[in-house]
């Protein structure tokens, strides 16, 4: 039997592997620093994927613990990069 979020699971997963594959790269290609912009961008987006888990699961705590974790990684990155 499969699980009813099997797809967002992937999904979040899916974006970790490419955030972390952008941190390798990043990490030899120091002069370009949208790689890490980039990067941290897609690893918000990771945690809002399991802040909707979260949310389809019915826990209510650890969905707003995640999203405000996305909130405060986009914010930072922004105002860190510009």
């Amino acid at each position: 039997m499969r699980h009813p979020y099997a797809p967002l699971m992937r999904l979040e997963l899916a974006a970790l592997g490419l955030a972390l594959l952008l941190a390798i790269v990043a990490f030899f290609h120091l002069e370009h620093q949208w790689i890490v912009l980039f990067m941290l961008y897609i690893l918000s987006i990771s945690l809002l994927i399991n802040g909707y888990i979260e949310l389809k699961k019915q826990q209510l705590a650890s969905c707003i613990s995640q999203l405000l974790r996305a909130v405060i990684l986009l914010i930072f990155t922004t105002i860190l990069y510009f």
